[in-house]
């Protein structure tokens, strides 16, 4: 499946443009609008599962029909169809916010700015302060990142993806020297989560949950598509 944003002009010039648009103006979907945060928040999305739909959804807004990117967008969020929200995002806060302590005075935050900026100048400056909301979650972290350890547990079965956007494979590997014994199963592709995306994953995973069967150490996976675009 080819990617028709990218057919005509430079699409990172559109889609800086498409920003810009919605920054002067949301654009209307039905009786909501496609705001800068909403975009950005269905581009997330997509990113971490599926490139399609990514594609089909700056194809349209590009054109002026925000619809799909605001759904993904909604699927990030946990919006439901009547306008309500599950808790996902609350869940999500309880559990990050309580890896590491983080500082609540804004100019630490502006101090990490530029190097965001440069490791991504689209997306860096707009995550720039996205976990200072943890700074105030009233649960607060009783320790500090360190190495890992599961001393007296099974063998440990870790599955990471070489085109992960949100788990990045350098995470997998070096969590996979941490723990001794462990085993690294690769999966080969993009996207979030591989358990859906590769029969040789699921075999594997199902292997070692129902009988502790571990892979061998090294062991490679290619990814299927099973899913169909979101569009």
């Amino acid at each position: 499946m080819s990617c028709q944003y990218g057919t005509s002009g430079d699409p990172g010039a559109r889609l800086s443009a498409l920003i810009q648009r919605l920054d002067k103006k949301p654009m209307p979907v039905g009786n909501r609008t496609l705001t800068r945060g909403l975009a950005m928040t269905g581009m997330l999305e997509s990113l971490s599962h599926s490139w399609w739909d990514l594609d089909a959804a700056l194809s349209a807004a590009d054109q002026g029909d925000g619809q799909l990117l605001l759904r993904l967008a909604d699927v990030f969020d946990g919006r439901r169809p009547d306008g309500s929200y599950t808790n996902v995002r609350d869940a999500a806060s309880a559990i990050m916010c309580l890896d590491h302590f983080l500082p609540s005075d804004i100019a630490s935050y502006d101090q990490v700015g530029p190097a965001l900026a440069t490791a991504s100048p689209f997306f860096g400056p707009w995550l720039q302060s996205a976990y200072l909301g943890c700074s105030y979650w009233p649960v607060k972290p009783k320790g500090m990142p360190g190495p890992l350890s599961a001393d007296g547990a099974p063998p440990i079965l870790l599955v990471g993806a070489t085109g992960d956007s949100r788990t990045p494979y350098a995470w997998a590997l070096g969590v996979n020297k941490q723990l001794a014994g462990s085993v690294l199963l690769t999966r080969k592709g993009y996207g979030h989560v591989s358990y859906d995306k590769s029969d040789c994953v699921k075999q594997a995973v199902d292997a070692y949950l129902i009988d502790l069967t571990l892979p061998a150490q090294g062991t490679v996976c290619d990814s299927q598509l099973p899913w169909a675009p979101f569009s």
